[in-house]
């Protein structure tokens, strides 16, 4: 009696990594935060443009009380925005801890934007809090209050300078003849280290370009930030999905 050979199992397909998978998705927090933030801040509450640093302590209260809800609605919504930077961070970390050597780097540029988050959510927290009974207080103090959120949500670019750096630097170690990242990323970043330094000054300043609504103490900080984001968000995205196909594991 001739015996039939069992045929063997098929390979199932290559389905790739499942943390590869999970990261390309965490990687796109950074465009969803941007999202948010332009509906809350151009759309909802007004803040973009900026009000003039200048301005009386009169215009500044008649601001809160006649755009009360529609200041608290985008407040609430920026914030919301500010925790998509933490898996966004996580995934910029699982590339970098592919580089050899800069496993550190990468849990440094994790922890400064965590931190980065935390030190948005408080100006916005602020600025919540001067909508909240913008019409039982005096002028003035709204006028503080206001004050206090632009500084802080301006000046608060250091754990973000850490982090930019970290990017670039861990970056620029790669010497192995298929880098994790490309080259370009890393000046990219160190440009944005750069360019966001006059952002921390605008305490100086009440007009002019330096000042919290001027070109270069808002603008160029803002677009060129996005620029970032967007940038990190393909590169990480494409290199994220060459893992996925090849069955591979970020760091």
């Amino acid at each position: 009696m001739t015996q039939t050979a069992t045929p063997a199992a098929a390979t199932p397909p290559h389905t790739g990594s499942m943390e590869a998978r999970v990261q390309r998705v965490l990687i796109l927090s950074g465009p969803l935060m941007m999202v948010m933030w332009i509906g809350a801040f151009l759309a909802i509450a007004g803040f973009i443009p900026p009000s003039d640093p200048s301005a009386s302590a009169d215009t500044i209260a008649r601001m809160y009380t006649d755009s009360s809800t529609s200041i608290k609605v985008g407040m609430v919504i920026a914030m919301a925005g500010c925790a998509f930077l933490v898996p966004f961070g996580i995934a910029i970390s699982g590339q970098l801890k592919r580089i050899r050597g800069a496993k550190a780097l990468a849990d440094v540029q994790m922890v400064s934007c965590a931190l980065l988050s935390l030190e948005f959510i408080t100006p916005i927290a602020v600025w919540m809090a001067t909508s909240y009974r913008a019409e039982g207080r005096s002028a003035e103090v709204t006028q503080a209050m206001h004050d206090l959120g632009w500084i802080l949500f301006m000046t608060v670019i250091w754990s973000l300078w850490v982090q930019l750096i970290a990017v670039g630097v861990a970056i620029l170690l790669d010497r192995s003849e298929r880098p994790a990242l490309p080259r370009w990323l890393a000046y990219l970043s160190l440009w944005e280290a750069l360019l966001i330094l006059p952002a921390g000054t605008v305490l100086f300043f009440k007009d002019g370009p330096f000042a919290w609504n001027g070109a270069v103490g808002l603008y160029v900080p803002l677009v060129t930030y996005s620029v970032w984001i967007l940038s990190t968000t393909w590169c990480i995205h494409r290199a994220l999905g060459e893992q996925v196909a090849e069955g591979t594991e970020p760091g």
